[in-house]
């Protein structure tokens, strides 16, 4: 199991990610769009469904909304559902060497989001983590992200990851180098996919490949303003 020591020193880690087959696209925004960051007047983090935009204003508002919660699941401690595993509320990890072999994923959970009648759309975006700030490694550390449906504050454990055999896939990440050097030099942010908002929205990310040799291996803390640098997942909504 990681140490709590491991978990604070995550921020130390660099890169190490190398070329492997199976290319994923990460999609970006295309130049027309408006990219939201917190120094942007357009942008105004954390609006909750108490404080939405007003519905008839003539301006696009970009919204960002940080995670509340992220859960690492360890496919070694399948019933563990006391507490946060890795005693981390904002850390991600994933790993994959072979299928179900100490797999780990990160559930990701989105809460005060405007709700489903406000007809607004929530985007998920990811914003890469700065090089020094993440570890990467394995042949080709490229994830799925699937969409499920969890109540706010919900005990995440791997057997509820398991569970979700038949959950639809909503975006991946390609963690190949090349494709994360495209990415930043357009900014470095890609946007996943969107989907209907709603109060909360909860996601489920593991890794796509086995490999043998090494683990694919991918780990960062996700960082919300005022913090910085800001990285990580996010929603952004109203533009």
């Amino acid at each position: 199991m990681f140490s709590i020591a491991i978990l604070s020193l995550a921020t130390l880690f660099s890169q190490h990610a190398s070329g492997a087959p199976y290319p994923q696209p990460n999609s970006t925004f295309l130049e027309n769009h408006t990219i939201c960051n917190s120094t942007a007047h357009l942008c105004e983090g954390d609006l909750t469904a108490a404080n939405p935009p007003p519905l008839n204003s003539t301006e696009y508002v970009c919204h960002e909304v940080y995670p509340a919660d992220l859960t690492v699941l360890n496919a070694r401690y399948p019933d563990y559902d006391i507490d946060h595993l890795h005693q981390a509320k904002q850390f991600f990890m994933l790993r994959r060497q072979l299928k179900d072999a100490g797999e780990i994923a990160t559930r990701v959970q989105f809460q005060g989001l405007p709700d489903s009648t406000s007809n607004y759309t929530c985007r998920l975006e990811f914003v890469l983590p700065r090089l020094e700030l993440q570890k990467i490694s394995g042949p080709n550390p490229s994830f799925n992200i699937y969409q499920v449906a969890r109540e706010a504050g919900a005990i995440a454990t791997w057997n509820t990851y398991e569970e979700e055999k038949d959950a639809l896939l909503f975006g991946t990440v390609n963690g190949q180098s090349q494709a994360l050097e495209r990415t930043r030099s357009v900014g470095g942010v890609a946007a996943i996919n969107a989907t209907a908002c709603n109060q909360t929205l909860s996601f489920q990310m593991a890794m796509m490949y086995d490999s043998p040799s090494a683990p694919n291996y991918w780990e960062f803390s996700n960082v919300a303003p005022p913090a910085f640098p800001v990285q990580g997942f996010r929603i952004v909504y109203g533009c």
